[in-house]
């Protein structure tokens, strides 16, 4: 028999379409790849996490401490697995990886073909601690973003710049800072002696692959992003590298319950009025050729729902398609998930223990549960009053603030210290184009800023 719990509820908005979303420790692909994880919810940056159940009542003395410990880990573990699996840009890699191989040599030069199509200059753009970063290295990089953006006529590059509120010189200071970044946090990774063992890396490339029905499924993935595994080992021993860096130069206290209640309470229109929900999901082919028979077999276990028939976690687990059945189609808590418009709409509509009717998206039709209902009426005086996922995230936003805010500090200190000389740019490198006379295009954010800029000025007289 199903749960007494479980109420129909045929009433709000129909038609939703959820985004997928990258299951934790999976590798970031598009939404509508095969191989994604959920066919539900996309986690919001920075905040959410699995699990499930209340808070449990705070501990005191050593308890607490070691349940703080054990909280901070898991948190640890959570936000470590996705920072290892994200996927940057092409040419930021081959940024890294050149650091990173050259900087030991003292000089940072990237060669290429001799074909490029441009004249380099040869010389020194500027110098860290004693390694180079040539002039050349950085033309490279500038020049075959031009290329890549067809900007081969000097006009319309011009006219790209000025567009971007940028210019020959601002843009090749970003290029060089960039490389002169790396070359800082290599330096404190070996200040400090940083080490990450191949077997951490193996670790983390596994968690990556995990996400993907085959191991070649996922070097295809990454192989669109510019890797090849040996690259993408690289990237993630990089970035492991890093992690341990900001953790030993700038660690920072677990937020208390009293920061996460006022957080919270300055944050209710956020985190107020929440829902936490599961769906059945019956995918429809793209070209709808399977429509009515999805409906008809998503109406037929609705039906056996509201019969008491079955339970809802157990249906979904038998028949949703989705990757969340095997959590009983849980998808979280809306106020860390990201839904579109009709299934927030669909979900605002049931309270906690309501099933809804058929909601129709593009990936077929969904029968939708509310599992939860987090609706202060006031403000919230006690963290055992807050779901822990919710929690857990106002503890992840605060941690990660935390951080950021310690790592900068340490960082730009630690940049005080270095030998950094940043020479001037000469003339004759081949993105200098003259920008006298070029007028931002309508619509480009350089005329939006320009155009705030001349309202702020005509209010001032």
């Amino acid at each position: 028999m199903a749960d007494h719990n479980e109420q129909s509820h045929t009433g709000g908005a129909k038609g939703s379409r959820t985004h997928t979303s990258a299951a934790r420790a999976r590798v970031a692909r598009p939404k509508d790849d095969k191989n994604s994880a959920k066919d539900g919810a996309e986690r919001k940056p920075s905040l959410g996490r699995g699990g499930s159940g209340a808070s449990s009542a705070p501990a005191t003395g050593s308890e607490a401490r070691a349940e703080r410990r054990e909280r901070k880990q898991r948190r640890h573990e959570r936000l470590s697995k996705t920072g290892k699996i994200i996927l940057v840009a092409i040419g930021c890699l081959a940024m890294v990886l050149s650091v990173s191989a050259m900087a030991c040599s003292g000089v940072i030069n990237v060669a290429t073909s001799d074909d490029q199509g441009y004249e380099l200059t040869g010389g020194v753009a500027a110098t860290v601690n004693g390694t180079n970063i040539t002039e050349d290295t950085v033309t490279r990089q500038i020049m075959s973003m031009r290329q890549s953006y067809g900007y081969d006529d000097d006009k319309d590059w011009a006219q790209y710049l000025v567009d971007s509120g940028a210019t020959p010189e601002s843009l090749r200071e970003n290029v060089i800072n960039s490389y002169v970044s790396q070359l800082t946090i290599q330096q404190a990774i070996a200040d400090n002696n940083i080490e990450v063992s191949d077997a951490e890396v193996d670790k983390a490339y596994d968690e990556a692959a995990a996400g993907y029905e085959s191991q070649e499924a996922f070097e295809s993935a990454i192989s669109m992003y510019g890797y090849t595994s040996d690259t993408y080992r690289e990237q993630l021993k990089s970035s492991l590298e890093q992690e341990k860096l900001r953790e030993k130069v700038a660690p920072v206290d677990e937020p208390s319950d009293d920061d996460v209640l006022a957080y919270l309470n300055e944050n209710i229109d956020t985190y107020g009025d929440a829902r936490r929900s599961s769906h059945i999901l019956f995918k429809v082919d793209s070209d709808g050729s399977n429509d009515e028979e999805q409906k008809k077999a998503a109406q037929d276990v609705l039906d056996k729902i509201n019969a008491g028939d079955i339970n809802f976690d157990d249906a979904a687990k038998e028949y949703s398609e989705d990757s969340s059945a095997e959590d009983g189609g849980d998808v979280g808590w809306d106020c860390l998930t990201t839904f579109v418009t009709e299934y927030e709409d669909a979900l605002k509509e049931l309270d906690k223990g309501q099933v809804s009717g058929l909601v129709k998206s593009t990936y077929g039709y969904h029968i939708i549960k509310c599992t939860d209902v987090f609706a202060p009426e006031s403000e919230v005086e006690s963290i055992d009053d807050v779901p822990e996922e919710i929690a857990d995230a106002v503890r992840d936003a605060l941690t990660s603030e935390e951080e950021s805010t310690a790592y900068n500090e340490w960082y730009n200190k630690y940049k005080e210290g270095m030998d950094i000389v940043i020479n001037d740019m000469p003339e004759d490198v081949p993105y200098n184009v003259d920008l006298s006379g070029v007028e931002p295009s309508t619509g480009s954010a350089s005329a939006d800023t320009t155009a705030d800029s001349d309202e702020s000025a005509e209010d001032s007289e």
